[in-house]
């Protein structure tokens, strides 16, 4: 410790990491090798819980349509918020007329809690009051007018609208920031020579913001497998008509806290058990992207 005194530095944080995030982590995995209810007595069970959800048709069902929904919103949000946040920020980074109003505009959504978003969403999407119905009127279109909250195969879609609105504007945030680190000189020389507006964006601004932009895509994906709190207001711990809203961190609720566990409703022997499990195995598809996008962004930092 003396010849490396900067370990007393490091040592409280990691500490607390260790604590709060390891130790969860291998707790966590030696709960999913039990059979216990969350208040009784555990019972060693080894791989049963993982062979068990992955045989068992209705846990498989489950977990195959919150996959599927979960991977739905990342798409969506890789293939068509990314791009829009990356859009936003070459503007504000441009100096537009008024850049630093529309920047506190759209950011403005992170100060709004999500119950409020959720509630101004069925509002805009209800199928007798909603505005939208009543925009698609206005405009002659009411042959597509339709119970948006009622159909099940639009029902990740319309919860895809309302996280898109309410975090299009972190994103942003990030991009802005990237692009604020890049040489104004550099800038001004392609300026200079004559690249045009997006000749430039592509050509200099998108190469020298790449690590942001994969940064920001595994978080993305990280969000888009742990989001939570709008497909349970919208839909409640079942997940909507037909599980149409339902995510993975809903359904290892479910199984966990939710409408099958000992602590909140139909008693079930191995709620924690196989409710861990679930934990775990969403941990090991977040673990094994972001370890790719790690490997991805070191070799590109090298190259």
């Amino acid at each position: 410790m003396r010849k490396r005194p900067f370990l007393w530095f490091i040592l409280p944080g990691f500490v607390l990491y260790t604590l709060f995030s390891v130790y969860p982590i291998f707790s966590a995995l030696q709960i999913s090798f039990n059979r216990w209810d969350g208040i009784g007595e555990k019972t060693f069970v080894g791989f049963d819980n993982y062979i068990e959800l992955f045989t068992n048709k209705e846990l498989f069902g489950q977990l195959t349509g919150a996959f599927r929904n979960s991977v739905t919103l990342f798409l969506l949000n890789a293939l068509a918020v990314l791009p829009a946040q990356l859009y936003m920020a070459y503007l504000l980074y441009s100096g537009i007329r008024g850049h630093r109003f529309f920047q506190a505009m759209i950011f403005s959504p992170q100060f709004i809690a999500t119950p409020v978003i959720v509630f101004m969403g069925t509002l805009i999407f209800d199928g007798n009051i909603g505005v939208f119905n009543k925009l698609l009127e206005t405009v002659g279109l009411e042959a597509w007018t339709r119970p948006w909250l009622g159909l099940p195969e639009l029902g990740i879609f319309v919860v895809w609208v309302m996280v898109a609105w309410s975090g299009i504007g972190v994103g942003m945030i990030f991009f802005l920031g990237a692009m604020k680190m890049i040489s104004h000189e550099v800038m001004e020389a392609a300026y200079l020579e004559g690249a045009s507006y997006w000749r430039r964006f592509f050509s200099i601004v998108l190469p020298q913001i790449k690590t942001t932009v994969l940064n920001m895509l595994i978080l993305t994906y990280i969000f888009a497998m742990t989001m939570f709190d709008f497909s349970f207001i919208l839909g409640g711990v079942s997940g909507g008509i037909n599980r149409s809203v339902d995510v993975m961190a809903l359904f290892f609720y479910r199984i966990a806290f939710g409408d099958n566990s000992a602590v909140g409703g139909t008693m079930n022997v191995n709620a924690m058990g196989m409710g861990t499990t679930i934990a775990c195995v969403m941990f090991a598809v977040i673990f094994i992207v972001a370890l790719i996008q790690v490997v991805l962004t070191y070799r590109r930092t090298e190259d």
